[in-house]
């Protein structure tokens, strides 16, 4: 049994185009790279009909899986920056203050000590 070879889309486009273009006929086509007449008519139809498909490779879907990973990280790492620069923001205007928090219920008790 044959290997199951996958061919790339270009390589597919540059194919057909060369046979469109009558560089090379479709018998030396299927020949010279022993692929099926009937393969290569599907190929004509589907970049014909604009239906032709890419199918991404094993390395191409490892990448994808990897730039998910990096992209996630980026979004912690950066959701982890803006909540060290709220956090900064807040605890200098602490320190601006002089550190009483004054409320409703305890401006009262505040008062009672001023004459």
């Amino acid at each position: 049994m044959k290997p199951y070879r996958q061919h790339s889309e270009e390589f597919k486009r540059n194919l057909i185009h060369q046979i469109d273009s009558g560089e090379i006929s479709k018998t030396a086509a299927s020949r010279d790279h022993k692929i099926a007449i009937s393969l290569i008519d599907r190929w004509r139809k589907q970049i014909h009909e604009g239906t032709l498909k890419h199918i991404p490779t094993v390395k191409e879907r490892q990448l994808e899986k990897e730039l998910d990973k990096y992209k996630r990280k980026v979004g912690e790492l950066t959701l982890e920056v803006d909540l060290l620069k709220k956090l900064k923001e807040y605890s200098l205007s602490l320190r601006r203050s002089n550190g009483y928090v004054v409320t409703g219920r305890n401006t009262d008790q505040s008062r009672k000590d001023v004459k």
